[in-house]
């Protein structure tokens, strides 16, 4: 599969000014949405553990690695989210 490179979209989690993670703006919507819905699972997984952890389980060390790899993956669904709905525009008139 040859890809096009003027479709590659940075991730707003990327890290500097320069883009290291991208995604393939010209992938089937199927596919974006699948990858937006797996780091929302992802995420939802994260805050239920935080959200039933006892009070004093876990060290602020510990809820700032939580708040971190969530926005993370919650940025990244975001984005694929976004990409996927152009995607479905682009084939549904396609």
């Amino acid at each position: 599969m040859h890809t096009d490179f003027s479709n590659l979209i940075p991730l707003t989690g990327n890290a500097g000014t320069t883009p290291v993670l991208l995604l393939d703006g010209s992938c089937a919507y199927i596919d974006l949405q699948e990858c937006a819905d797996m780091r929302l699972n992802a995420a939802r997984g994260l805050l239920h553990s935080l959200a039933t952890m006892a009070p004093g389980q876990a060290d602020e060390r510990d809820l700032v690695h939580f708040a971190d790899a969530a926005q993370l993956l919650l940025a990244d669904a975001c984005d694929l989210l976004a990409a996927a709905r152009k995607a479905a525009r682009r084939e549904a008139i396609g």
